[in-house]
């Protein structure tokens, strides 16, 4: 990394137009706890994680917790000495340098872009699925993901505050609803036959504590397949940073978002523990090796009963709405930010004069999501879609796989933000002579880079021998390595050709 100086914090008085400082802890927990979106995460990631972490994934589920907890104490530390909308891009612009900042705000960018979009695929759906569920149709997936749309253009542009409070009711009902499911799969324990074919038995029907849930051996998984699960159980915790992003609009943001960053890591922590061990016994710790994979249901699959099943999908259709739209929120202002210190065009670093909300990059994030989806699909054959979907072909299997491919797409792009934020707070702490913040810091970025690793390891090698990889994961690693070179290309022709705008970066724009 080069050396070079730090960007000087700017106040308020240098920005024409500010935000409206309107909202309390409430709202920032609401946003990161929205963009985590755990009922979503708990019924579909947790899926993703067990594709290889199988009857495990609790197990990749603590690391994850681990590791969300020390970049959580990251964002943490950052937030009580900079409040700014650009979050983790401010962040890693004051720890490292430039360079870095400007990349990892590119990255995260690019990634919500492509995480938005994927939600927006998963609530259309997971909807579908609860229509189907209710009624035996098998409506189109994307029509619901079509009003959903319009839903968040409309919540985002408006009134922030509607939205952060709409966001913090649904989250503590969906959350409610998939932890009675899951306590009740506990109580009920391991099915005696396989919930997939109905005849394969199982050992230890009803039993409810299982171990081997902790220990990849006795669930009949490798190690590596726990690395994987890692990858998708920190991109489950990922937006628990999102809260940053509304500092400028919210009134004490230095004690507000710290307590709601580090609060939402062990909240959502405890509730994938019981939500993913509960999806394990209700498989049956060893055979969900094979069961959990072949079903994207997740929980709703080992569900006592339709009711039961029925909630936990209405539970995740909601979640993904709202994640949808925290992501949205997220993604607009980093955007916007960058915009304001003119890293990026300056027509979108503007404030709608009466909503107070950045319009053009909320419209920008829309637009893209639906590019995004449509070109996913378009792109990719019918019959690489059915197998990436889970093998199932219905109105749905355009969702599921849009939902898991470009999921996989942005979850590399992700940790390796998180990466370079656990950089960037080593580099701090050193700063500052703080010894406990540099470790933190490097813990984070051994996590974030665990968790690259195993996000990009299946499009190497294939998930079973013999088996080919699909050209969709294959090309994985090399979309976000020609988005990181790009974002190093345009870094460098900013610093050589407009020096003014590279000595602002980073500017916080602080009234208080």
């Amino acid at each position: 990394m080069s050396t070079e100086l730090e960007p000087p914090v700017q106040t308020a008085a240098a920005a024409p137009e500010g935000f409206h400082r309107s909202l309390g802890l409430s709202d920032v927990i609401a946003q990161s706890l929205s963009v985590v979106a755990p009922a979503m995460s708990g019924a579909f990631l947790t899926y993703l994680a067990a594709t290889k972490a199988g009857g495990a994934t609790p197990l990749a589920f603590v690391f994850g917790l681990v590791g969300m907890l020390c970049l959580g104490l990251v964002v943490a530390r950052f937030a009580r000495t900079l409040s700014s909308a650009g979050s983790l891009y401010t962040y890693i612009t004051h720890g490292a340098n430039r360079t870095t900042g400007f990349l990892a705000g590119w990255c995260y960018a690019l990634a919500f872009l492509v995480l938005g979009s994927a939600v927006l695929c998963g609530f259309g759906f997971f909807t579908a699925s609860l229509i189907g569920l209710l009624t035996g149709a098998d409506p189109a997936w994307y029509w619901f993901s079509l009003a959903a749309l319009v839903v968040i253009a409309l919540m985002s542009l408006f009134d922030i505050q509607t939205s952060t409070r709409t966001q913090l009711v649904i989250m503590v009902l969906t959350v409610a609803a998939m932890l009675v499911a899951a306590v009740t799969v506990i109580a009920i324990g391991a099915p005696s036959v396989s919930v997939i074919d109905h005849t394969t038995p199982l050992a230890d029907a009803g039993r409810s504590w299982d171990p081997g849930a902790f220990w990849p051996a006795a669930a009949g998984v490798p190690w590596t397949g726990i690395l994987f699960g890692l990858a998708f159980a920190m991109l489950s915790f990922t937006g628990i940073e999102a809260g940053a992003v509304l500092s400028e609009e919210t009134r004490d943001p230095r004690r507000a978002v710290p307590r709601a960053i580090v609060g939402s890591v062990v909240v959502a922590g405890v509730f994938y523990l019981v939500v993913t061990y509960a999806t394990s016994i209700g498989f049956g710790v060893k055979q969900a090796a094979t069961d959990w994979p072949a079903s994207v249901a997740g929980l709703a699959a080992v569900a006592p009963n339709r009711t039961f099943a029925a909630a936990v999908l209405a539970s995740a259709a909601l979640a993904s709405l709202f994640c949808a739209l925290g992501v949205h929120i997220a993604v607009s202002r980093v955007l916007f930010a960058m915009a304001r210190e003119r890293v990026l065009p300056a027509w979108l670093g503007v404030l709608h004069p009466r909503w107070g909300t950045p319009w053009r990059t909320i419209g920008l994030d829309l637009v893209g999501w639906a590019v995004l989806a449509v070109a996913a699909l378009v792109f990719t054959g019918r019959a690489t879609q059915v197998a990436l979907a889970g093998g199932a072909d219905s109105g749905v299997t355009g969702g599921v796989f849009a939902f898991t491919f470009l999921a996989g797409l942005g979850t590399p792009l992700v940790m390796f933000v998180y990466l370079l934020l656990g950089v960037a707070g080593v580099l701090e702490g050193r700063r500052d002579g703080e010894p406990g913040f540099q470790l933190i810091g490097a813990l984070a970025a051994v996590v974030g880079a665990l968790a690259v690793f195993g996000s990009l390891y299946y499009s190497f090698v294939p998930a079973a021998p013999g088996a080919e990889i699909p050209l969709v994961v294959a090309m994985v690693p090399w979309v976000c390595l020609g988005i990181v070179v790009s974002g190093l290309l345009v870094a460098t022709w900013i610093r050589r050709t407009r020096q003014a705008v590279w000595a602002d970066m980073g500017t916080v724009f602080d009234e208080v």
